[in-house]
């Protein structure tokens, strides 16, 4: 994810699994008359070009919110169409490399009849990602193709593709999207920025995304993905941001996606950083030990 313009498996240290999919019934955004002007963060140009405001969030994350490896728990809630919900509980494991390479690996701990599957993945910049899904049903690991690149991890909104895209997205520049800074917003009482950004490329999947960035952490706090003829195909929040050390870290996320009236809901637990891990956790031959 070399930087990550979403944290996209969110973060951290409580206990308390709340039940956030209630915040996806309404909309929390609402514009507000304020200037470009950040009370908080200050830009070359004075108000803040698109990617000026990009730009100064990654120079964040590569200075003093940098981090080079993290592990997490996580609750995840999936509800289908019909109303009926579905809960998993997830370990992860990231590390960042060098050359914004960075590699993760989700492994299911809970229910029973689920644990031990394992996602993991590897990103490089300028390269598509490299993804592995092990099963122990079948006690098989198998790369993750365009076959079931739609699919979501344990029937999730966010597809491999989405996760992809999302940590891909991370290194775009000029050359890759346009961008258009909109007039300011609050989602849920925090002044943002709001960008949007149109792919250059024809393999993205969507043909427009818009970014909400907190104003004084620029902590992404919400994010829409466009289909043609301008129709929103999923929707992706994120709540709760608290500090772990100097990382301001989301403890909830929620993804919809309207036409398929289905939602999910992810809260954070047990969040450490800087633990000293070793490449061997990422090793895609090692995934079926990973959930023993």
């Amino acid at each position: 994810m070399k930087r990550s313009v979403l944290v996209i498996v969110l973060a951290v240290s409580t206990r308390c699994y709340g039940a956030p999919d209630a915040a996806l019934a309404r909309d929390t955004t609402t514009t507000t008359a304020t200037s470009t002007t950040d009370p908080c963060i200050t830009f070359p140009s004075g108000k803040g070009t698109a990617w000026e405001i990009l730009e100064r969030r990654k120079i964040l994350e590569d200075t003093t919110r940098h981090w080079g490896d993290r592990h997490q728990r996580m609750r995840m809630r999936v509800v289908d169409g019909l109303g009926n919900a579905r809960t998993t509980e997830l370990e992860m494991w990231e590390k960042r490399y060098p050359g914004d390479e960075r590699r993760t690996l989700v492994l299911v701990r809970a229910p029973a009849d689920k644990q031990g599957t394992a996602f993991l993945v590897w990103v490089a910049r300028g390269k598509p990602a490299e993804q592995w899904l092990y099963q122990p049903g079948n006690h098989r690991t198998r790369r993750v193709t365009a076959n079931i690149g739609d699919e979501g991890f344990e029937g999730a909104d966010l597809t491999f593709h989405d996760i992809d895209l999302l940590q891909e997205m991370q290194s775009w520049s000029e050359a890759d999207a346009s961008t258009r800074l909109r007039s300011a917003e609050s989602v849920a009482d925090t002044p943002t920025y709001v960008i949007e950004l149109t792919p250059r490329r024809d393999n993205v999947g969507y043909d427009r995304f818009i970014l909400w960035l907190g104003r004084c952490d620029l902590v992404p706090r919400k994010i829409e993905f466009y289909g043609d003829k301008g129709r929103l195909r999923k929707r992706l929040l994120q709540s709760d941001v608290r500090m772990v050390g100097s990382i301001p870290v989301p403890y909830r996320g929620e993804v919809e996606t309207p036409d398929a009236g289905t939602r999910t809901a992810i809260t954070i637990g047990d969040l450490e950083f800087d633990r000293g891990m070793n490449d061997v956790v990422f090793s895609p031959d090692r995934l079926g030990v990973a959930g023993r």
